[in-house]
């Protein structure tokens, strides 16, 4: 009998040691996590509960309308939840399960507490700790130690769950500023099953993390001049590097704010794949995870959207083609221009009809003649019968106001003629006046690549790293035509600026440049006639120059919000207005030279 007590009392421990099920406060308070806290629709649960305890709480969840996936931790897709990760799903952990320390380890090593995954652990400091003081004290030295060496960022969501009576949970989270930091605990507030959530921060944790404790972060400089080291904040030599130098201040700005101290490098071009599919420059150090931000902007381009992540940090500039409005009798011809089409057409009909009344009186003015005896007629009469060549030349002379052979003598042909003479004077002033106003025009037809290509104007490019790259890159059928009609083998296409831009000045020639190198030279350089009529093309086709971060960067969502900030208090304009120049403003556009 003695045994028999002793052999169930062995069974009843195993079966608790294996199982800890979950009631229906930790439903309710799941409940409430996800639609305040966490905001999310949807979790997966690692729980070691039996089946009937998992039905029950499954059940509760599924009145409350949430998306849910409940699994043992002997479930062989446990470990497989990549594809799982989404800004509105998070995984809940009981802890007291034996096999949860070993499917945190395993999830930290396959990296799943980067965000945007989030995490509830739960603990039952009733069962395990007997008792709790202060906050460090409270979460157990075991989940602790545990989570000290995980990878637990400013961008982790980890929510520690301690229950310390039947109806209430306290609420911390955990993180590290870096992977040398210590693990920093959070009080976040309590949860109970009369008051529901109360949070002592409700600040999101881009917020609460802002201070990173002066960590070190690895950042990389473009120059494409060395000499740009000795000017990065005094705004000398604008036209050189203004896009690294604007982006340095704004890292600066970025340093003040989170606490991070910022190690600069210096490389000489943003970086691009080679023919081994390695990038190179300031990508490839961001892909290798060399550096954690870039400090220089660079452009968004399809083949970098999976090595680095942008921030939204624009530099308001970008590289177009710039060139003055040819004349318009460079591009069309104007003889042409002075009347709509309806109006030439209106023309032509006014004329064959008046060629037919002219025909119908010219003969009734011949046959009245006919009748006056040949010493009776006045000089200028019709001396032979008015064929229609003759009535032809009639209307010819009096369109074009140069007079006729003969003088109508009827009422009748002295209306038609008169008519004709009235409308092609009219015709004559308006055609006249349309004409001065024409050869004195620009070209507004210019408007796109194709357009381009097929003008007469001259092309060159700004010699720097990044045109020789993107310009032979694009497999679109209208920029590769460009290129190798005008820029392939044609190394006289590239040019310095002052170049570029004097020969946009003498006009006839569209030259591709950074806007705000191009601009301020146009300032500099140009009468205030000529910073009229300028216009833009778009080669490249990409968004202005942004910052860029290292993918899945634990400070992506403190960078962020950094970002936003630098534009909200005007820091971003007041830098962009110091080095990139606007589009020149025409006061000249009346002037006749």
């Amino acid at each position: 009998m003695g045994s028999l007590i002793i052999m169930w009392i062995l069974l009843t421990v195993l079966t608790l040691s294996a199982s800890h099920n979950i009631d229906s406060m930790i439903g309710s308070f799941i409940t409430d996590m996800s639609s305040s806290l966490l905001v999310s629709s949807s979790f997966t649960a690692f729980f070691c509960a039996d089946a009937v305890n998992t039905a029950e709480f499954s059940r509760q969840i599924s009145r409350n309308y949430l998306l849910h996936r409940i699994a043992s931790f002997n479930d062989s897709e446990l470990i497989d939840i990549d594809e799982t990760i989404d800004h509105n799903h998070y995984f809940i952990v009981d802890f007291d399960c034996e096999e949860g320390v070993e499917f945190l380890r395993k999830a930290n090593t396959r990296g799943q507490f980067v965000a945007p995954a989030k995490w509830i652990i739960l603990r039952d400091s009733r069962v395990n700790d007997g008792g709790f003081s202060q906050l460090m004290m409270e979460i157990n030295d075991e989940l602790v130690s545990l989570l000290s060496n995980f990878d637990i960022f400013p961008d982790s969501e980890v929510v520690v769950s301690q229950r310390l009576n039947q109806t209430t949970m306290e609420l911390s989270a955990l993180y590290r500023p870096s992977s040398g930091q210590s693990l920093i605990i959070e009080d976040l507030g309590t949860w109970s099953h009369e008051d529901g959530l109360c949070l002592c921060n409700y600040d999101q944790s881009s917020r609460r993390r802002v201070n990173l404790q002066g960590i070190v972060l690895n950042t990389s400089l473009v120059m494409t001049d060395l000499n740009t080291l000795n000017h990065l904040t005094d705004y000398q030599d604008k036209l050189i590097d203004a896009v690294t130098k604007a982006s340095y201040m704004w890292i600066l700005y970025l340093s003040e704010r989170m606490n991070a101290t910022f190690n600069f490098t210096v490389e000489r071009t943003w970086g691009y794949k080679d023919e081994d599919g390695n990038w190179n420059g300031m990508i490839g150090l961001l892909d290798r995870g060399e550096i954690n931000i870039g400090g220089t902007a660079t452009f968004m381009i399809s083949q970098r959207i999976g090595v680095v992540d942008y921030v939204q940090l624009y530099t308001p500039t970008g590289s177009r083609f710039l060139f003055r409005r040819p004349p318009l009798s460079y591009i069309s011809n104007i003889f042409t221009l002075p009347f709509a089409r309806s109006v030439w057409i209106a023309i032509v009909v006014f004329l064959v009809i008046s060629f037919g009344f002219l025909c119908i009186t010219m003969k009734w003015e011949w046959q009245n003649l006919k009748m006056i005896p040949m010493e009776c007629r006045l000089g200028g009469d019709l001396e032979r019968k008015p064929t229609i060549t003759d009535n032809l030349l009639v209307l010819l002379g009096a369109a074009f106001q140069q007079g006729f052979y003969c003088e109508p003598r009827t009422i009748s042909t002295r209306i038609v003629v008169l008519m004709m003479l009235l409308i092609a004077l009219s015709l004559y002033a308006a055609y006249t006046a349309n004409i001065v106003a024409l050869l004195q025009s620009t070209a507004d037809s210019i408007k796109t690549l194709d357009d381009l290509m097929n003008s007469p104007l001259k092309i060159g490019i700004f010699d720097i790293v990044y045109n020789r790259y993107y310009f032979g890159a694009f497999e679109d059928p209208v920029r590769k035509e460009f290129y190798e009609r005008l820029v392939k083998d044609k190394p006289a296409v590239w040019m310095p600026l002052e170049e570029g831009i004097q020969r946009v000045r003498e006009g006839l020639f569209a030259f591709h440049v950074d806007l705000g190198f191009g601009y301020q030279m146009m300032q500099e350089t140009f009468e205030e006639v000529e910073k009229c009529g300028i216009e833009e093309i778009d080669y490249l086709k990409v968004y202005d120059p942004l910052l860029v971060i290292e993918k899945q960067s634990p400070f992506r969502e403190i960078i962020r919000v950094g970002a936003l900030w630098i534009a909200e208090t005007g820091l971003k304009p007041r830098v962009a207005s110091k080095f990139f120049t606007q589009k020149p403003i025409c006061t000249g556009s009346t002037s006749f030279r």
